[in-house]
């Protein structure tokens, strides 16, 4: 009776499951066919005085040897072991001295292979050059022309039952591992076939499983595009179509998910390198699902080493996967909250550290506990802990955005990796939120109320690495608990008052619109050289009750990064619409007003364009009464359905311009996409046009390009009169800038209105420029 471990690797063998399978491909060899072929007779009838010779004729011709036979043992009276002749298959072409018939019985002691019997006896292999063996055992092979042999056991139930041979009369072949082993599970089917038949219920189950494996043998054209050539049957269990295989070229490679199509491409050019790789990848279900594989693939090479063919093995490891994908989900997962473990943690920081190098934003890690929380876990017990800390995770994800990190470190530490962070304020910000949020009380069955400690540390150059920026924080953590707690700290205290002032400006900004605090100014644009008023550029102020009159630049930049520049941007269109109205029910000629608009304005799903019309159907403006300054950073950001928007507001009637022309990228395709009306020339350019051959020079291009163009160009930020000088002899149209007159109230408008022109307000450099004045006015 085979033991039950022989039987299972037989069984093993003949599903080919995928542990057997994959052990069994690394070792095939020329010999696979065989192997296959001999598993189809095998299973397909126990009659073995049908099957087998069939067996050793496909064995025989595939391992190109020149005899295969298999013995069966037997005792004689006096206890010896006899081996019989069962089955003898002999080549066709074979030396004279080969084609003599085997004995029917051999003494295996009486031959000189008693070491032999012993070693067939434990399961083991046996292989000789018969010129170099010695005494009766090489006179028995000599006999009948052997010069090298294979003798591989056949096990059943009962134990070992006999050997199947392998000689071959032409060379000395020496047999190579893969043979071997392979040529042993032959041997193994051989005994399964030959087993009580008892077993036969077992064996059916065994061809069964072959015929419903999940593993699929192929054969592939060794060039691309790797056009099929052979597919097993059992490939049609998963739905496909054999014959798509065979009559589409392209089909197979259509079905690998396009993620992994350039390294299975890449693998299979190696196969000729390498002789055989294995990979792992998703084919697409007939349904459109993906399905996992391993592939194992090898070469198949003719006589002279000429790549002839890629034969293959594929297995389905989905459930593999998902176990892979689980255990990975357990390992990187803190079992209490779901949020992910430190491990997990430590592994998105690592990579956020390579992509910053690698030139991608900054990011920040926030290091948080909760103060206290002993005296909570003592006071409730363990369980209300839990909840807790369950109910603190929970605040946290809905805190942070979907690509940030959570991390529960143990205890009551939490950790938070804040992508896409350049700004510390925005850590800042976010880390105020959390604070406030989970100071809020707890219904446990009871209402509790804790708060948290929170450090900070932004990504910088100088630090060495993961583990040295989340000591930072540990660091910065400490320094908020000896502050008091329920507070933040950066790791830097100079960081920690910038950020903190910006923050604490960030949050009075959003009840700044509600209080009535901000203030459009507006700088005149003059023509030069005769100083008649040819529009202005609405500039916002904040009439901040602390701190007083705040220029854009210290808050606009805020509120791009909070979003509150979109209702300001709102508010700053909608005020200097009724300002406009109200002017031109005075002076009907009044020229245009410019306002700025920031990216964020423009996103499709604020209906801009929607609200500017109902704007001037509000104030019964005509919408030539405005033009509208776009900065090439903000045409940068455009999508096909924001740069629609632009063009619907052409057709309204608005004018166009780019501000701080020639700072950004593509300025040229920005004047032919937009068809604007005019052209800011940076300050930047402007300061030193006088003294800067470079700044001269791309002056003196742009607006000889405005000119071929038919665009009239503005100047911004002019303070001088050489300045001016300059500007006018290049053909510059209108100026801006403190050299005629800073940005003022709406108030003091009107008097300029009725004057129509205006003489230099200042005669030289020193005075705050224009540009400065108007930085970060976007919306």
């Amino acid at each position: 009776m085979v033991d039950t471990t022989r039987l299972q690797i037989a069984r093993t063998a003949l599903a080919s499951d995928l542990e057997a399978a994959s052990a069994e491909l690394r070792r095939r060899d020329a010999i696979l066919r065989a192997m296959v072929g001999s598993a189809t007779e095998l299973l397909r009838t126990f009659d073995l005085e049908r099957s087998m010779p069939a067996v050793l004729k496909v064995i025989g011709e595939s391992t190109n040897v020149s005899r295969v036979y298999l013995y069966r043992n037997s005792r004689s009276s006096d206890g010896g072991l006899m081996t019989s002749k069962y089955f003898e298959w002999r080549a066709a072409q074979v030396p004279p001295e080969a084609a003599r018939d085997l004995p029917p019985t051999v003494d295996f002691e009486a031959a000189g292979l008693g070491a032999w019997e012993r070693a067939l006896a434990h399961g083991e292999a046996q292989t000789a050059i018969v010129r170099l063996l010695e005494g009766p055992a090489r006179d028995l092979f000599v006999q009948y022309g052997t010069k090298s042999t294979l003798m591989v056991p056949v096990l059943t139930q009962g134990g070992w039952w006999g050997q199947m041979g392998f000689d071959d009369c032409e060379t000395e072949r020496r047999w190579s591992a893969a043979e071997i082993d392979t040529l042993r599970t032959i041997a193994e089917l051989a005994g399964a076939a030959i087993g009580h038949a008892r077993d036969l219920d077992e064996l059916t189950t065994a061809a069964r499983i072959v015929e419903h494996s999940a593993t699929i043998l192929y054969r592939l054209q060794p060039e691309p595009p790797y056009a099929v050539t052979y597919i097993s049957r059992n490939a049609a269990r998963y739905g496909y179509q054999l014959d798509q295989f065979l009559s589409q070229p392209s089909f197979y490679a259509s079905l690998i998910h396009p993620d992994d199509r350039p390294k299975v491409m890449h693998d299979l050019l190696r196969v000729a390198e390498h002789g055989e790789t294995v990979s792992e990848y998703r084919l697409r279900h007939p349904d459109g699902s993906y399905v996992w594989f391993e592939d194992r693939t090898r070469a198949i090479r003719d006589d002279s080493g000429q790549l002839t063919a890629i034969e293959g093995l594929i297995t389905d490891i989905n459930d593999h996967k998902a176990a892979e994908a689980k255990i990975s989900r357990f390992e990187l997962t803190d079992q209490l909250t779901g949020l992910a473990n430190r491990k997990s943690f430590m592994e998105h920081l690592a990579h956020a550290f390579s992509a910053t190098r690698r030139g991608a934003a900054p990011f920040a890690i926030l290091y948080l506990d909760l103060d206290l929380f002993k005296d909570v876990n003592d006071a409730l017990g363990h369980s209300k802990g839990d909840e807790l800390l369950k109910a603190v995770a929970g605040r946290l994800k809905e805190l942070c955005r979907a690509s940030d990190v959570v991390a529960r470190f143990g205890g009551d530490e939490f950790a938070m990796l804040q992508t896409d962070a350049p700004d510390p304020a925005a850590a800042g910000a976010l880390a105020a939120r959390i604070l406030h949020a989970l100071s809020a009380p707890y219904d446990l069955g009871a209402e509790i109320h804790v708060t948290a400690s929170l450090g900070i540390a932004v990504y910088d150059t100088d630090v060495a690495g993961p583990e040295a920026l989340l000591q930072r924080a540990d660091l910065a953590l400490y320094r908020a608990k000896d502050a008091g707690r329920n507070q933040y700290h950066f790791h830097s205290e100079a960081l920690d008052v910038e950020v903190r002032e910006r923050v604490t400006l960030g949050e009075e900004l959003h009840r700044a619109l509600g209080r009535h605090e901000l203030e459009l100014y507006y700088q005149p644009q003059i023509e030069a050289p005769s100083g008649t008023i040819k529009g202005f550029e609405a500039l916002v102020r904040w009439n901040h009750p602390v701190q007083g009159l705040l220029l854009p630049g210290r808050f606009i930049p805020i509120a791009e990064k909070t979003g509150t520049i979109v209702p300001i941007g709102r508010w700053v269109v909608d005020d200097a619409c009724r300002q406009v109205a109200l002017w031109r029910a005075e002076i009907p000629s009044l020229p245009k007003v410019s306002i700025n608009l920031s990216a964020a304005q423009l996103r499709p799903s604020l209906d801009f364009d929607g609200e500017f019309r109902a704007t001037l159907q509000k104030y019964g403006l005509d919408a030539s009464a405005i033009e509208f300054e776009l900065t090439e950073s903000v045409l940068m950001q455009t999508t096909r359905e924001s740069s629609e928007m632009i063009e619907r507001l052409r057709a309204l009637g608005v004018s166009i311009a780019i501000d701080d022309f020639g700072t950004g990228y593509s300025s040229l395709e920005y004047l032919r996409t937009y068809h604007v009306n005019h052209i800011k020339i940076a300050q930047e350019f402007v300061r030193d046009l006088v003294t800067d051959p470079g700044d001269a020079a791309i002056v003196r291009a742009t607006i000889g390009l405005a000119r071929e163009l038919g665009i009239e160009v503005i100047a911004e930020g002019v303070e001088t009169a050489e300045q001016l000088h300059f500007l006018v002899r290049a053909g510059c149209d209108i100026i801006q800038g403190y050299y005629f007159s800073p940005a003022v109230p709406a108030s003091q408008v009107a008097p300029m209105l009725i004057k129509g022109r205006l003489e230099p307000a200042c005669s030289g450099p020193g005075q705050t420029s224009a540009k400065t004045d108007a930085a970060g006015t976007r919306g």
